[in-house]
């Protein structure tokens, strides 16, 4: 059954690990988890120039990030759409996700080590959102 919009907006708020999906130079898929943050209807992430998934957004900027549970009674979405790459020191940015992540005192400690590096920040604002829950079944 899919969620409501504020069922969405409240899941994608919470720390889960995403899987990133983009197309590959030679057009194959390529998968990788990654940490996201939900704001204002975009899903933002980090990655350095240097990345296999940094150089396939080069090439092609489509983009989709799965975000589900690991447990049942399953959910998940999935955001579709471009991503827009921007590059910048993320500091605060990194310093908030971090700690959603890590905990404070890892997530401060992880932050702190990659302070005034200048990351691809890479912003997607997707263009269709697929959603389920399966807690909202009538079998359940």
């Amino acid at each position: 059954m899919p969620m409501s919009k504020r069922e969405i907006d409240a899941f994608l708020k919470e720390p889960h690990v995403a899987m990133m999906a983009v197309v590959a130079p030679d057009g194959g898929p390529h998968a990788v988890p990654v940490w996201y943050e939900w704001r204002g209807g975009a899903a933002t992430v980090f990655m350095y120039r240097e990345s296999f998934k940094f150089k396939c957004l080069q090439n092609d900027p489509r983009m989709t990030l799965a975000i589900d549970t690991r447990k049942p009674p399953y959910k998940c979405v999935i955001l579709k759409g471009a991503a827009k790459i921007e590059f910048k020191k993320i500091d605060a940015w990194l310093h908030r996700v971090s700690i959603a992540y890590y905990g404070k005192r890892e997530g401060i400690k992880y932050a702190d080590s990659l302070k005034g590096v200048e990351f691809a920040f890479v912003t997607l604002k997707p263009k269709r959102i697929i959603s389920w829950d399966y807690a909202k079944d009538s079998d359940s």
